[in-house]
């Protein structure tokens, strides 16, 4: 009985270590790198426009948002890695593989 229940609770931790590391965490760093491209257009646009008024504030505001954006990236990858570590969720990388139990049913009938 208490295995069973030891059962889901690492299929569940599992789960959501997977969902972390495949799907939110490269998400996270694509918008990393969008955020920086927008960084350096904004630069761009602020330095070859320097006579524009226009085009100067516009480059600003590239860079400005481009700077929320990192900020609240940051948080999100913080948060995630608050909630993984304070519920006690095994990454994979700290997680280890008993080679004895390999291919071995995980619930004694």
């Amino acid at each position: 009985m208490f295995t069973t229940t030891a059962y889901a609770a690492n299929t569940a931790d599992s789960i959501i270590v997977s969902v972390a590391d495949k799907i939110i965490n490269p998400l996270i760093y694509l918008l990393f790198v969008v955020a920086f491209v927008l960084f350096l257009w904004g630069l761009v646009e602020f330095m070859r426009k320097s006579n524009d008024p226009t085009a100067r504030k516009t480059g600003q505001q590239h860079m400005m948002w481009s700077i929320v954006g990192f900020v609240i990236m940051f948080g999100a990858y913080t948060i995630m890695n608050v909630i993984v570590k304070t519920f006690g969720f095994k990454t994979p990388s700290s997680s280890s593989v008993d080679l004895n139990t390999l291919g071995k049913d995980p619930i004694p009938k």
